[in-house]
């Protein structure tokens, strides 16, 4: 059983991994750590990231070809038989949302895998 999270270098991603952390402790098992950035020849994990974490995740790799990264988290989960995916959001406007689309929407739309969304504290925004 694993608890995938779908990681971004943002407020909300850090929540999404403190939550998949939480819950992965709650039911004793591990935690899959995915980017959901275009890591642009930047090392992943970072050192940073990898030293916090001390091998309490996994860190997954994008695939060379994805054509997009919630479509691949989804995937992912599937392949891992993950028992829960969580995701950081944030709050758009709705013509945002209309003109750019939504990842988090589409992975809360298109798993059959429960998600857990998560919000970044408002001191972290």
């Amino acid at each position: 059983m694993t608890i995938l999270v779908g990681y971004t270098h943002t407020a909300e991603g850090a929540a999404a991994l403190r939550q998949g952390l939480a819950a992965a402790e709650l039911v004793h098992t591990d935690v899959a750590l995915f980017p959901l950035f275009a890591l642009n020849g930047e090392t992943w994990p970072s050192p940073e990231l990898d030293s916090q974490l001390k091998g309490k995740a996994r860190f997954l790799q994008p695939g060379a070809n994805s054509p997009r990264a919630a479509d691949e988290l989804i995937d992912l989960g599937n392949e891992l038989d993950a028992k829960l995916i969580v995701i950081g959001v944030r709050s758009r406007s709705r013509v945002g949302k209309m003109l750019m689309g939504s990842d988090a929407q589409a992975v809360i739309l298109g798993s059959s895998i429960p998600v857990l969304s998560v919000k970044a504290d408002e001191d972290e925004s």
